[in-house]
C-alpha cells in the first residue's frame, strides 16, 4: 500500500467505487508522469478530504473530484469545494510541487461551470482537458494580484518592478 506524507497530511488509497469506471476511461493522462486514484488525505489519523484522482508531472499536480451524477454534484456545497481546493494547495506545497490545480468533473453535466472558484467540467470534456495550474505559493498569488491591480490603474512602472520581483522568486524556487 502506497502512503505519501505531506506534513501534516498522510495520503492513503481507499476502495474504488464501481461508479468511477467512466471517469477513468475519459481521463487524459498524456501530460502527466503518474496517477493515483481514490486517495484520502488524513490529518492526525482522521480523514479530512478525499480525491478521486491525483495526477502529477515534474513540477505540477492536479487533484480531481468526480461526481457520477448532476444530483450528486448539486449536493456538493461551494464551501466544501473551496475547502477541497485549499487542502489540495496545502498538500501540493507539502509534497514539493510548485503548481497545482483542483477540478470537479461531473457525469451528465451539459456544460462547464464554476463552483466555489473551482473549474467544473462535464465528463465528456475530460478527455481533451489540459490543466491550467496556479502557484502553490501564496506570495506568488498575491504578487499576481498586485500586478493586475497596478496594470488596471495604469502604473506601468510599478508593474515592471513587480515583474522583476516575480522573476527573482521564480528563479529562487525554480
Amino acid at each position: 500500500m502506497i502512503e505519501l506524507s505531506s506534513d501534516p497530511y498522510v495520503l492513503k488509497p481507499r476502495n474504488t467505487p464501481l461508479t468511477e469506471a467512466d471517469f477513468r476511461l475519459h481521463l487524459n493522462i498524456n501530460w502527466c508522469r503518474g496517477v493515483l486514484f481514490n486517495v484520502v488525505a488524513q490529518k492526525n489519523s482522521i480523514a479530512v478530504v478525499e480525491y478521486d484522482a491525483l495526477l502529477w508531472s515534474d513540477d505540477s499536480v492536479m487533484f480531481v473530484e468526480y461526481k457520477d451524477s448532476v444530483a450528486a454534484y448539486k449536493d456538493l456545497s461551494s464551501r466544501r469545494v473551496q475547502q477541497m481546493n485549499s487542502f489540495a494547495k496545502n498538500i501540493a506545497r507539502g509534497l514539493g510541487y510548485k503548481n497545482f490545480t483542483f477540478i470537479v468533473v461531473v457525469k451528465g453535466l451539459e456544460e462547464g461551470t464554476n463552483k466555489g472558484g473551482v473549474q467544473v467540467l462535464p465528463l465528456f470534456e475530460l478527455g481533451n482537458f489540459q490543466p491550467i495550474f496556479v502557484s502553490t505559493l501564496t506570495e506568488m498569488e498575491y504578487l499576481n494580484k498586485l500586478m493586475a491591480k497596478y496594470t488596471r490603474e495604469g502604473k506601468e512602472d510599478v508593474v515592471a518592478e513587480l515583474c522583476k520581483l516575480k522573476k527573482i522568486f521564480e528563479m529562487e524556487i525554480g
